[in-house]
């Protein structure tokens, strides 16, 4: 083989060119191929682009005018405390009771504005039972809103008077994987517009208040810190898109533990839609609870995937069509069910009074039910013989005493009035110290004897008002003052 000797400068020549052309070639693979960052279009006019200098800070300048914080107040009464009477049960110089004095509760949370005409999301918890919520947009303005909210899912839509705001867009939460992006924005401790970045964590369905009757089924679970004063704020990708709205962290201390979770944004989208088109949120119902199939119990019913009835309420849109406890849902209308949450997504998002296929599996037989939807939280339902009414306005579920439970509750023959069967958190009747197991038996002057009486003495009911309920409980009868 040949060998070529080049002068010494030949050889020095040859290598800075080869050099400067190994330059030249990785820049423009990097601008023009895969590796290169590429432009990130954002629901608003403007774009945000990912750079390795610049980090999140152009999701953060895009994101900044969305992103508000929200203050709201409530007064709230307490009884002061007589010390002779806490302790003598009377009082030795005649004075009485402690008397009630009032003071301002305010509580600070963030948002996101979703349409340019004036309207944020947040969370129920942040304005829920406030006398006044204020808006404080990244352009120093405040301005008063008003709220409606969706306590299923602790969801609020706020109204504010002003328009050409820069509204957030939504990305398709359904698309979401384990590992992508997450950047929470917000006002954590009453920091302004704090942007946090981690990554989706997981995506949850194994929520423990996941029932047939609660509408958030699935949370997507973040490591981006997330505190106190986060709540409301979104969750965006690194497209400046909505996926979720901040709502919960797991803590032992208080603080970011490194386990938030936010609302998915289709969930979000769903609530905004209704409350904006109706100012309240109506769901599906079918009256049963569903339980996931583990490959045994599939072998077992001979099924291959499916929705086990655990169980049904007499009187209920399932049960009058003839669905029965051990039936496996596998089909609702086009729908395949897998999973309880399947089920649950379903039903809650067809309109009441929908009549749709329900297609099940029974002794290896696959049957067709037509179902005419109900509505979940209407006024009554059928409950075995008794009555049961949910009421959205005061966060109670309650219902007919059952003779079976007189004696376990301690009733005399001559007592009546409604069980409490569930209070929801943050409720009016939550907030007022009203609990399941308690049998109310007045409100205001209108004896309670029934969920008839329930209902008349709470007719035309307005947001404001307060009542004295009288309530009975482990042997002694008091009152609350509850105020809607």
């Amino acid at each position: 083989m040949r060998k070529i000797s080049l002068p010494k400068g030949h050889i020095i020549l040859i290598s800075l060119l080869s050099i400067a052309l190994g330059f030249s070639l990785a820049a423009n693979i990097y601008k023009g191929g895969t590796m290169a960052p590429q432009p990130l279009t954002a629901a608003s006019p403007k774009q945000a682009t990912v750079g390795w200098e610049s980090g999140f800070a152009d999701i953060a300048d895009l994101m900044a005018p969305s992103v508000v914080t929200i203050t709201s107040e409530k007064t709230v009464t307490t009884r002061s405390s007589n010390p002779f009477e806490d302790f003598f049960g009377f009082d030795p110089f005649g004075r009485g009771r402690g008397g009630t004095q009032s003071r301002v509760q305010q509580a600070t949370g963030s948002g996101v504005i979703v349409r340019s005409d004036g309207y944020i999301i947040t969370n129920n918890h942040v304005v829920d039972g406030a006398d006044k919520v204020t808006v404080r947009l990244n352009d120093g303005r405040e301005l008063e809103g008003t709220a409606v909210v969706d306590p299923r899912t602790d969801l609020a839509l706020v109204k504010i008077d002003a328009d050409n705001l820069t509204a957030a867009g939504f990305a398709d939460s359904d698309k979401l994987r384990v590992g992508e992006w997450a950047i929470a924005i917000g006002t954590p401790f009453q920091l302004k517009n704090t942007v946090t970045v981690g990554v989706i964590s997981a995506i949850r369905t194994d929520s423990p208040i996941a029932t047939e009757n609660t509408y958030m089924q699935e949370y997507i679970q973040t490591d981006a810190s997330i505190n106190p004063g986060n709540s409301g704020g979104p969750l965006v990708n690194v497209h400046g898109q909505i996926i979720g709205i901040n709502f919960m962290i797991y803590s032992k201390s208080g603080g970011n533990m490194g386990i938030g979770f936010a609302i998915p944004s289709n969930t979000v989208k769903y609530v905004m839609n209704e409350l904006i088109k109706n100012g309240k949120v109506t769901r599906g119902y079918l009256g049963l609870v569903p339980a996931d199939l583990d490959e045994d119990t599939k072998s077992t019913l001979g099924v291959s995937s499916g929705v086990l009835v655990e169980s049904i309420e007499k009187g209920t849109p399932a049960y009058k069509a003839g669905i029965r406890v051990k039936d496996v849902i596998v089909k609702i209308g086009d729908e395949e069910i897998k999973t309880s949450n399947d089920l649950r997504n379903v039903v809650q998002r067809t309109a009441p009074g929908t009549k749709v296929d329900v297609e099940v599996v029974r002794n290896g037989e696959k049957l067709k039910f037509n179902v005419e939807m109900g509505e979940m939280g209407s006024d009554t339902v059928s409950v075995g013989g008794e009555s049961e009414s949910t009421d959205n306005d005061t966060g109670m579920v309650v219902s007919d005493i059952p003779e079976s439970m007189r004696e376990r509750l301690g009733l005399e023959d001559d007592m009546s009035g409604v069980l409490v069967r569930e209070v929801q958190d943050g409720s009016p009747a939550g907030r007022a110290g009203i609990r399941s197991g308690y049998v109310i038996t007045e409100i205001g002057s209108t004896p309670v004897r029934n969920v008839t009486d329930y209902k008349k003495a709470l007719r035309g009911a307005k947001k404001g008002s307060t009542y004295l309920v009288t309530v009975f409980a482990q042997g002694r009868t008091f009152v609350r003052t509850m105020k809607l």
